[in-house]
């Protein structure tokens, strides 16, 4: 199986905890799956609603690059301490607390929840992996409820939940019950309704009647409806990103798609439709892909939208050309048109990799910022780092996270 990967130049003599984070940003993390044909599910099956969609066009100028817009302000910017036990390997996800004191990150490679304060400063590590019935054996997903106070992970065929204040064992959700397809890997709940997401991989060891047909479950007062019916794949990377609304989380398409859904409680629904003209992956394309994957992913076809994230007035969003190259999208949603779209330019772009209703959180590992000074860059003529002190940085220290906001 092949993955997506963006020529991001590794710095030389890096660590090894730093490879990966190093070669991708989190838009697309994981590989490309490809799922076999089965019979429909026998529960109820509802196709997104089209509620206010709007059609984004995609148009890109390969002249020009990626910009952030030069009246954006930066709320601050962090240097996370870079203690033995809080030393980031792979920074999957980042959670804020709501009155952003806190800064909550999943690594994904070490199975650990880091917790850092808003100056940097580490507070906490969550490290409960073992066999034990409090404990789990691969975390694939993270969820924080600030409001009860707790955290719950996915781990395979179970949800675990967890005090966020104690970090003590409250409970287990077994999810080995439900029909069809178990692989799941993401999730999100929303007061009592469970959303459940799998890749429907093809390679899964189960017979034909246990085989799903669609990514998307829906779980509330043991009614279970299907969605997002599966085309030709998904990248498997984050699902559930939060809408600056309240309850609402949106999703990335599937491949095959260009309809970014969002779900609440009551409904999954189109927002936009990403309009990529002829540049989208044509249907004989994909239906022969294990024909023809590398040439897939060598075209210059537009890869799937990932990284979706949103404030009151801004989407932001990331999509592949070829294996050498990605895109940055910036949406105002105020007059629906795009305020930039284009390759990141060679400024030093950290990764974003959270968003509420107001902020934007992005991050970037040292090393590219020594080794861009090293090499005579002028962080005078960067967009987010005009004012940061080179003499705190240490090439292997934890990732750097600017918080800002766009007008």
């Amino acid at each position: 199986m092949h993955g997506i990967f963006l020529s991001i130049p590794t710095p030389t003599k890096v660590p090894i905890r730093y490879t990966t984070l190093l070669r991708l940003y989190p838009l697309f993390t994981g590989l490309l799956y490809f799922a076999c044909s089965s019979s429909q599910p026998e529960q109820k099956i509802s196709k997104a609603q089209e509620k206010t969609n709007q059609s984004i066009p995609i148009l890109v100028n390969g002249s020009k690059s990626f910009e952030w817009p030069e009246d954006l302000q930066i709320e601050g910017i962090t240097f996370l301490e870079s203690a033995e036990k809080h030393m980031i390997s792979f920074l999957r996800k980042l959670v804020v607390s709501p009155d952003g004191e806190l800064l909550y990150i999943f690594d994904s490679r070490q199975q650990k929840m880091l917790v850092f304060d808003k100056s940097g400063k580490a507070v906490r590590v969550f490290d409960h992996q073992g066999e034990g019935p409090e404990e789990y054996l691969d975390m694939t997903e993270l969820q924080i409820d600030f409001e009860q106070g707790i955290f719950e992970l996915m781990d395979y065929q179970k949800i675990k939940k967890y005090d966020l204040n104690t970090f003590d064992y409250i409970s287990t959700d077994n999810l080995g019950h439900l029909p069809r397809d178990k692989n799941f890997r993401n999730f999100v709940r929303i007061d009592d309704v469970l959303y459940l997401w799998t890749n429907l991989p093809p390679n899964q060891r189960v017979g034909q009647e246990d085989l799903g047909e669609h990514h998307l479950i829906k779980v509330e007062d043991g009614q279970i409806s299907y969605f997002v019916e599966k085309q030709y794949g998904v990248i498997n990377g984050q699902v559930f990103y939060p809408s600056p609304t309240k309850n609402e989380y949106n999703l990335p398409p599937v491949v095959g798609s260009t309809d970014l859904l969002t779900v609440t409680k009551d409904s999954v629904y189109v927002k936009y439709s990403l309009d990529y003209g002829n540049r989208g992956v044509p249907k004989f394309e994909l239906e022969n892909y294990w024909e023809r994957q590398d040439e897939i992913f060598n075209s210059n076809y537009y890869k799937p939208a990932q990284n979706i994230r949103e404030t009151k007035n801004h989407l932001y969003f990331e999509f592949a050309g070829n294996r050498s190259e990605y895109h940055f999208t910036l949406l105002d949603k105020r007059t629906n048109s795009i305020q930039s779209i284009g390759k990141p330019s060679k400024r030093l772009n950290p990764a974003i990799i959270y968003s509420d209703a107001e902020y934007f959180y992005a991050y970037l590992i040292p090393a590219f910022i020594v080794n861009y000074v090293e090499s005579g860059g002028d962080l005078s003529e960067t967009t987010f780092f005009k004012d940061l002190d080179i003499s705190k940085l240490e090439k292997y220290d934890n990732p750097v996270i600017v918080k800002f906001k766009l007008p």
